[in-house]
């Protein structure tokens, strides 16, 4: 089953990131014009695809102890990156935000 959040920057919707089978999907919305969420991923109508989370998401995630204990606490693999994502986004260091699109 597939799992999306929005992609928040300085409270503006940047974008979506998707988990499949196949791997992650980045897209920054067509109406957005705001800076690019990271200097590795500039602002393009095109996807990014990856089949691994992408670096800049993945160092967003808790690490360490906070890991371990986001992942007791809320019932999480602590190798689920996206998943700790989706349950943490609104509690990020810096100016992105993760929210959680419900089907």
């Amino acid at each position: 089953m597939a799992r999306k959040i929005e992609v928040w920057l300085y409270n503006k919707l940047a974008g979506t990131l998707s988990e499949e089978q196949s791997g992650y999907t980045f897209c920054y919305l067509p109406a957005y014009r705001g800076c690019a969420i990271s200097l590795s991923m500039p602002v393009r109508p095109e996807p990014y695809l990856s089949e691994d989370l992408h670096p800049f998401f993945k160092g967003l995630a808790p690490e360490g102890w906070l890991r371990k204990r986001y992942s007791e606490i809320q019932k999480i693999d602590d190798n689920d990156l996206f998943g700790l994502l989706m349950k943490n986004g609104n509690d990020m260091l810096g100016a992105v935000v993760f929210k959680e699109i419900t089907p």
